[in-house]
């Protein structure tokens, strides 16, 4: 029996999807392609995987049998080519890193414009997905690393987890807003002003607000509405500038839009949040010599954004 992996892969995304449709969609196939590679896979196991008489598809029992190995298989062919991308070196190779759509991903893009000057041969792959995704994604070996706010992530004993620096969170707003007349803004005066952030869920947005100071959080709990959800951060820093809308941002995202006197922040409503970002890997798996690259450069360029923000903050 020569079963290929790729049947394999097939036979998972439709056990995924329970829909020849959505799984063929999925796989960047054909509905008749995907159909004919099913085929393929049941006549050289001499059974039927799948029962079709429903309008969703499900494994039979043989089928679950199969997915069970077929999960295993593919596991150790992604592990076949980490060790031999780990013994070909940084000259060619693979890194897959998993980043939030919003702050994760703007600490991470300049670390890998770093590492594709210094090694242009290794691919590098960003997957954007909600930091609630990026733990079953790192699960399944879709991405090698993943970059989230460290506490969501810390204290889980599958994970080795690196932590980054401490960075402040400021309300940000265009240059010229009227809160900047005002020698020293009230919160209340704050909270007349639209807010603007990315969609965050229930828990996420609770967990933010008992970062704030015990005096702070009841208030902010009845009045954080946000006016303007956005979850691109380039959006929203242009957004900022057109309008009165305000935007808890840490600094790091904004560096350039203050140097340039595009946004300012309104230094004397911090409101203590403080965000600490961390690099998680699986426990037990070999980093190959591209991830070990990419976490010393961004625990380098992690280091060297705290020295100019706390530079900034010291003016």
């Amino acid at each position: 029996m020569n079963i290929e992996l790729r049947h394999l892969r097939h036979a998972l995304a439709l056990a995924e999807h329970g829909n020849f449709a959505r799984a063929a969609e999925a796989l960047h196939l054909s509905q008749p392609a995907l159909t004919r590679s099913l085929q393929a896979l049941e006549a050289q196991v001499g059974e039927q995987l799948f029962d079709r008489s429903h309008r969703e598809v499900t494994p039979t029992t043989m089928g679950e049998l199969l997915l069970q190995h077929a999960r295993q298989l593919l596991l150790h062919a992604q592990d076949l080519q980490r060790d031999l991308q780990l013994a070909r070196g940084l000259e060619q190779g693979e890194l897959r890193v998993g980043v939030g759509p919003f702050a994760g991903a703007a600490l991470v893009a300049p670390v890998l414009a770093i590492l594709n000057r210094a090694h242009p041969g290794v691919h590098l792959e960003v997957v954007l997905a909600p930091w609630q995704e990026l733990p079953a994604r790192l699960q399944r070996r879709e991405i090698d690393l993943l970059v989230a706010d460290l506490h969501e992530i810390e204290g889980d004993p599958g994970y080795v987890v690196q932590a980054l620096g401490e960075h402040h969170t400021l309300p940000m707003c265009r240059a010229g807003h009227p809160l900047l007349e005002q020698a020293a803004p009230s919160l209340e005066a704050l909270l007349q002003y639209p807010l603007a952030g990315p969609n965050l869920p229930e828990a996420i947005r609770e967990e933010l607000l008992k970062r704030l100071p015990n005096a702070l959080q009841n208030t902010w709990r009845a009045q954080w509405k946000l006016a303007i959800t956005c979850d691109s951060s380039a959006m929203l820093k242009q957004l900022l500038q057109g309008c009165e809308a305000l935007a808890m941002l840490p600094w790091f995202m904004v560096e350039d839009e203050l140097r340039r006197g595009d946004l300012q922040a309104l230094h004397s409503l911090d409101l203590g949040l403080r965000g600490r970002f961390g690099i998680a890997r699986l426990h037990g798996r070999r980093l190959s010599l591209a991830a070990q690259c990419f976490i010393e450069v961004l625990l380098a360029h992690d280091a060297a954004v705290l020295q100019r923000q706390d530079a900034w903050l010291a003016r």
